[in-house]
């Protein structure tokens, strides 16, 4: 029941949540239960037997250390850090009943202070006593559950393979969800198009795809877009002149249609993207000449 409604919580807010929306806790068997709780790192709900139902990293307000230096290294694992000195306290022991019975957990992973993004179901896969650490997968939850149901279903080097790989793209999903929130603040909150002022439905779109070499994640290198116009935009039916000015496809505009083309899209024809207040925010002219090119080439 925690996992659908983080599901169901995620699918409205988008893929980091606010403290505020997680303590609002969820309902079962006519029960109200908390994800976590702000002062520990590990919880079990006192409703609840066995081991933990989630975790917790934090990124300190004001400058403040970190209590827990939790590490993202390694591709295929993340690692978290045990909570005080001693591997044996009744917080680690949740984790250890957790790891014996490799049964799922909430990994609730702090992006800036008091926003997180939830990442489950995630698998303890070893616990390093001298280094007070242990190592975590993530997981398919469809695939998850369905192996649950159904003891020895699944061959044990088929399913590390596939948490390494659900890993790998679950901390790339976490790079780009403090992206987007570095993106959309620097944008506040609206699309650079046309000005939509509602979250949810914005994007954090790269100028330079992050899957080339030049495509850093960084603020300079993103826009704020509606998801109209970021489909718009990765489609390279839309260009950013390295002025600063909206250039549609040709295809674009010789397309006579109804009222969503002609004053959703075809109306920002020639008009400047509405730009970040400070200089340093704004798009990098190396990368709007970068993709103006390439949306040259493919028109």
């Amino acid at each position: 029941m925690a996992f659908q409604a983080l599901e169901a919580l995620v699918a409205r807010h988008g893929p980091t949540l606010e403290w505020d929306i997680i303590q609002r806790g969820f309902e079962f068997e006519g029960q109200h239960l908390y994800f976590a709780t702000k002062a520990r790192g590990i919880f079990r709900p006192k409703e609840m037997h066995g081991g933990a139902l989630s975790i917790k990293t934090i990124i300190p307000r004001g400058g403040r250390v970190a209590r827990y230096d939790d590490s993202q290294r390694g591709e295929g694992v993340f690692v978290y850090k045990l909570q005080g000195d001693d591997p044996d306290n009744r917080d680690n022991q949740l984790l250890r009943w957790a790891w014996e019975r490799s049964v799922p957990l909430i990994y609730f992973c702090a992006v800036e202070p008091g926003v997180y993004q939830p990442v489950w179901p995630i698998f303890i896969r070893g616990i390093d006593r001298a280094r007070l650490e242990c190592t975590l997968s993530v997981d398919d939850a469809a695939l998850t559950m369905r192996e649950l149901g159904v003891p020895m279903v699944a061959d044990a080097r088929a399913v590390e393979i596939r948490r390494q790989y659900v890993t790998v793209q679950a901390k790339r999903r976490l790079h780009q969800a403090r992206f987007r929130l570095e993106v959309l603040r620097a944008y506040e909150q609206r699309c650079a198009v046309c000005l939509l002022p509602m979250p949810e439905l914005l994007d954090a779109a790269h100028i330079v795809a992050d899957r080339e070499e030049t495509g850093e994640p960084v603020v300079p290198n993103g826009l704020a877009l509606c998801r109209l116009h970021h489909g718009v935009f990765d489609a390279d039916l839309m260009g950013i002149r390295p002025d600063g000015v909206i250039e549609l496809s040709k295809a674009v505009l010789a397309t006579q249609d109804g009222p969503t083309l002609e004053h959703a899209v075809k109306v920002f024809q020639g008009q400047h993207l509405h730009m970040p207040r400070r200089r340093e925010d704004q798009p990098g002219r190396h990368f709007l000449e970068q993709r103006y090119a390439r949306f040259r080439q493919v028109g």
